[in-house]
């Protein structure tokens, strides 16, 4: 049977009671320090948020460790800004609420992006919103573009809410992303056998949005408040 000793296309190369390792499952404090402030800057008639902390020693997969994993300090800062603004020829009652997100993070002492199952050391991901609302605010439509720098990844969700009443409400949706996965390094001892032949998508990543491919997506949301 093909399927049972497998060839490179078809199967596993080796039987999963000759391999592998031990996995252990644990749930420890992690040391958070950070600050946030918030300001308005009244010529430009924005506000800003800006949120910076470090975590020290947070895990990481290493596919060159033999325990398959390490800890690095980790440095985050993340920077808002949101400013109301009229766009009268698109909604002459009311204003687009547009917001930009940029998410910055470091890893002190990241090895390389082959081992890490994460891209480093600097990773960028940005996002920009923006929502309006037309009919007292009963339709309010919004769209959201996300993008991960390091993995060239991102998506562009769009959603339109009609409010029948203060208590029932409909949303509908539709989310659209993009972007090529990475190639997966084998670890040095991994945790289960699989098959390393031909092209499966076992060996690749995808370390920006989403952990699967074929994400794209629909969605049809009701919500009834009481």
């Amino acid at each position: 049977e093909v399927r049972a000793g497998g060839n490179g296309n078809f199967g596993r190369r080796d039987f999963n009671w000759a391999g592998g390792s031990e996995i252990q499952l644990r749930y420890v404090k992690r040391n958070v320090l950070g600050f946030a402030t918030d300001f308005a800057h009244d010529k430009t008639g924005t506000n800003w948020s800006v949120e910076a902390t470090w975590i020290n020693g947070q895990p990481f997969g290493v596919a060159s460790e033999e325990r398959g994993w390490d800890r690095f300090d980790t440095f985050n800062l993340t920077m808002s800004v949101d400013r109301p603004t009229f766009v009268k020829f698109l909604n002459q009652s009311r204003t687009f609420f547009f917001n930009s997100q940029l998410f910055l993070r470091y890893i002190h002492g990241y090895e390389d992006d082959d081992a890490m199952g994460v891209h480093g050391p600097v990773s960028a991901l940005g996002t920009l919103t923006a929502i309006t609302g037309y009919h007292q605010d009963r339709l309010l439509p919004a769209v959201t573009w996300v993008h991960d720098v390091a993995s060239a990844s991102g998506g562009l969700i769009g959603q339109i809410t009609y409010r029948f009443s203060q208590d029932f409400s409909a949303t509908f949706g539709i989310a659209g992303y993009y972007g090529d996965p990475d190639e997966l390094q084998v670890p040095v001892r991994p945790a289960l056998l699989g098959n390393q032949g031909g092209d499966f998508k076992a060996d690749v990543r995808y370390d920006g949005l989403s952990a699967i491919s074929e994400r794209d997506e629909a969605f049809l949301t009701l919500r009834y408040t009481f």
